[in-house]
């Protein structure tokens, strides 16, 4: 039966202060004759009576309940003459039976009452039932199951004069034991019978409570991969050593940051709470943001994974993503270095090209297409046949990121975002820009004494001089290094889909972050 059907019409000990006085109440279990009138009778201390279901509530469980109490012609319509009780009780962890003592053997059938009464008086620190630590709905649900064990595994004694079906419980035991192991040592009494039902009951709680621990609060955390680098690869596009390197560099205000939904509201409270503790660990926050740069995996799936909600998940990836950038954006002109330092770097095949500054490449990213013409003619790329959307990458010579533009419109030519970008700003005199032929924009270096490192064009020639192809060949042997780092850049899946117009204004940012995360890897250039 349920837990709920706990509530079987049967006389239980509880303490005196939830005793209760009123109606006429009567014990419809058995033979039993209990009754709320004389309360002061010796064996009446304590006992509360607990009511039935109303039938026409819940019929079948009412109905199971009355052939529970095996009553002579007593169905679930008589029970308007029995117990009825407003309050739930607080009841012993010990069951006991009604005691009638001058009641005849032959009125219960095979039940011997005077050693059940014997049992019923053993004191609950003896008792085996006693120790175990259950409440009232498990106990009478223990009493409701060994009825039904009963009428299960034994035959049924009928009684032919009053036409009433009573099992003796310890010879169903003792019967059930002999055709099992054929001894009798294992015979079992009515308590131990009841505690042992009382016990099983508990520990099956206890499996269903764990099993279901097991599978609803075990959530994705770095914990989980932090010890595979080619997981911590996949999830994230760092190693472990590399993550703990980012949140190292992001420093202190980690540990304080605030979301932005709760921003406002922090600011105009600072001194109070600022709500319920956070599930998730600032360093799991951080993890589920590079899951869902590197992954591209919808909030929903976030969710679902680490055990939060979709809003939670929104509110984390876009608080993170700020931080993210504004710690990096603080970089943005330390990453572009002297000519100095990346002489001192300068990898063996640049030999030739000492005085490159920068190695220049666009990159495009898919877009929505928009419903104004104007807007689609602007995003429009030929080359790609698609709307996209267009960002200048710049590397050192060593294979670092130093430049990355904003996002302009997919088009722009490379000589337009070169002006654009202002990338003119960090050009020195004697500089080389090493670029690919689109970006003929050596009028513009000449304006501040620098120069471009371009492959020769074919102009009206029908092949180039063997210095020429040499040339060109030298040059795209070195310029491969920022396909390779933009190949890098795409790896994170949340560049590769295609992107919402409304998220444009913020997609540069996304870009930044990304570049800068790479530049976390192992450098492309030994």
């Amino acid at each position: 039966m349920e837990v709920s059907e706990a509530y079987n019409v049967s006389a239980v000990n509880i303490s005196e202060k939830h005793e209760r006085r009123g109606a006429t109440k009567h014990c419809a279990y058995g033979l039993c004759k209990s009754d709320s009138r004389y309360m002061d009778r010796q064996g009446m201390e304590g006992v509360f009576f607990i009511r039935f279901p109303q039938f026409h509530r819940e019929p079948e469980k009412c109905t199971r309940w009355a052939n529970a109490c095996r009553r002579e012609n007593f169905t679930a319509l008589s029970l308007q003459k029995f117990v009825r009780s407003r309050k739930r009780p607080l009841v012993r962890k010990n069951l006991t039976w009604s005691p009638e003592p001058k009641r005849k053997k032959s009125d219960l059938g095979n039940i011997d009452i005077a050693q059940t009464e014997a049992a019923s008086a053993t004191s609950t620190e003896d008792h085996p039932i006693a120790k175990l630590n259950l409440d009232t709905v498990q106990a009478a649900e223990a009493l409701l199951m060994l009825q039904n064990s009963e009428s299960e595994e034994v035959n049924i004694v009928s009684d032919g004069r009053k036409g009433l079906d009573i099992q003796d419980p310890n010879s169903m035991l003792k019967n059930s034991c002999d055709e099992e192991t054929q001894t009798s040592s294992c015979c079992l009494t009515l308590n131990e019978f009841l505690a042992l039902k009382l016990e099983n009951f508990d520990l099956k709680s206890k499996i269903f409570e764990l099993e279901k621990k097991s599978t609803q609060s075990k959530s994705f955390s770095i914990a989980d991969v932090k010890d595979d680098d080619k997981k911590m690869i996949f999830y994230t596009g760092l190693t472990y050593g590399q993550f703990m390197c980012l949140w190292k560099f992001l420093g202190p205000a980690t540990r304080n940051l605030s979301r932005i939904n709760n921003m406002r509201k922090f600011e105009l409270t600072p001194s109070k709470s600022r709500g319920p503790k956070r599930k998730l660990s600032p360093e799991d926050e951080l993890f589920l943001t590079l899951v869902r740069l590197r992954l591209g995996l919808l909030h929903t799936d976030l969710a679902y994974r680490f055990g939060v909600s979709v809003s939670t998940v929104n509110e984390i990836t876009s608080t993170w993503i700020q931080f993210l950038y504004l710690q990096f954006n603080r970089l943005r002109n330390a990453m572009f270095p002297s000519r100095k330092i990346i002489s001192k770097h300068l990898p063996k095949s640049f030999r030739k090209y000492k005085k490159v500054r920068v190695i220049l490449d666009a990159t495009k990213f898919f877009t929505q297409v928009p419903r104004n013409y104007e807007q689609q003619g602007n995003l429009y790329s030929s080359y790609k046949n698609h709307c996209t959307c267009k960002v200048l990458i710049g590397i050192t010579p060593s294979g670092a990121i130093s430049f990355v533009s904003d996002v302009y419109e997919g088009s722009i030519s490379d000589k337009e975002i070169f002006k654009k970008s202002k990338i003119m700003d960090k050009i020195n005199p004697g500089d080389l820009v090493m670029v690919d032929r689109g970006f003929n924009v050596r009028d513009i270096l000449l304006q501040k004494g620098a120069d471009i490192v371009i492959p020769p064009f074919l102009g009206n020639r029908t092949n180039l001089s063997p210095q020429e192809e040499a040339q060109t060949r030298v040059i795209a042997k070195l310029r491969i290094h920022v396909e390779r780092v933009i190949e890098r850049i795409k790896k994170y899946k949340i560049c590769k889909k295609i992107v919402p117009l409304n998220t444009l204004s913020t997609f540069s940012q996304t870009v930044f972050i990304v570049a800068c995360l790479v530049n976390f890897q192992k450098p492309i250039v030994k």
